[in-house]
């Protein structure tokens, strides 16, 4: 997030007030004094009473004094302004280098993640590009949509501590094998969470393999208790492995997944489901940007 200069951050109209006001007083004092004496200044200035008389010169030294008074606190705010101004740009030059490092990072993930098997190259592209276009049905904030795709390029990353013959294992994996697939949320989330700038993502890595219908793991959260993005998240993954081959089976092709995924009705949330048959039937859903 950049750190922005507001209009209202250095308001100049306290100096201006400021700068003015001797002469309201002066206007001021003149107008009482022509009302209830009709005295003018000279008047005033030659008066006999010496209380009078002083009284008026030192208002008529208000304007000087006040614009003098305006004068400095105006540059004490341009000072104020431009130390702000290069504590601002330092704090923006970090944002971007942490964003930079961040973005490498989760990049270095991927292509590890990616590394481990042929078979699920480009996975975690493919998710987050669905990810996006149901997220985008569902007329998310962008704050949501940077959120969803980072989760979705390292929903998988705690595969990394996965037997690679388990991942390529072209026969039904047996219980053990499987109870080990499943640790790979978990995985994920002791993977990631010494990053703090990751945290928000933890719940919706982990809830991946979650289902609505509580049957799901490794919690077994069941409903809203799974977090939007994680139910979004599900559904995307979901997708991308019926499409797609496996060592164990052969891929659908994308209306068949639709028509499965819509009979999985206890699997999936319906809200969810149908903003990826809306976004299935748009052009754009086929284009993925690596």
């Amino acid at each position: 997030m950049k750190f922005n200069l507001n209009k209202g951050d250095f308001d100049y109209t306290v100096p201006l007030v400021v700068a003015f006001s001797g002469w309201l007083v002066l206007v001021g004092y003149l107008y009482y004094f022509y009302i209830q004496y009709s005295k003018d200044i000279v008047a005033l200035v030659v008066s006999t009473d010496g209380t009078t008389r002083t009284g008026t010169l030192l208002v008529i030294l208000a304007p000087l004094i006040s614009s003098i008074l305006g004068y400095a606190l105006s540059e004490r705010l341009k000072l104020y302004r431009k130390q702000y101004l290069q504590e601002l740009h330092f704090k923006n030059l970090a944002e971007d280098e942490l964003r930079e490092t961040l973005d490498q990072l989760i990049l270095s993930f991927v292509n590890a993640l990616d590394s481990k098997s042929p078979w699920t190259k480009g996975h975690s592209i493919r998710v987050r590009h669905y990810c996006l276009k149901i997220a985008e049905e569902l007329e998310l904030p962008a704050a949501q949509l940077e959120l969803l795709a980072i989760a979705a390029l390292l929903h998988d990353i705690g595969k990394i501590g996965t037997y690679d013959d388990i991942l390529n294992k072209p026969e039904k994996l047996t219980a053990e094998e499987y109870a080990m697939v499943k640790l790979h949320p978990g995985n994920a989330v002791n993977i990631l969470a010494p990053i703090a700038q990751l945290g928000p993502l933890l719940p919706i890595i982990k809830g991946h393999h979650e289902r609505i219908d509580g049957q799901g793991y490794p919690d077994g959260l069941k409903g809203q208790e799974l977090p939007l993005l994680a139910r979004i998240l599900c559904l995307a993954d979901a997708y991308d492995a019926i499409t797609s081959e496996r060592p164990y089976k052969a891929c659908m092709d994308r209306q068949q997944a639709i028509s499965e995924i819509q009979r999985g009705s206890g699997q999936f949330d319906p809200i969810i489901v149908r903003a990826l048959v809306a976004a299935h039937g748009k052009p754009a859903f086929d284009i993925i940007v690596p």
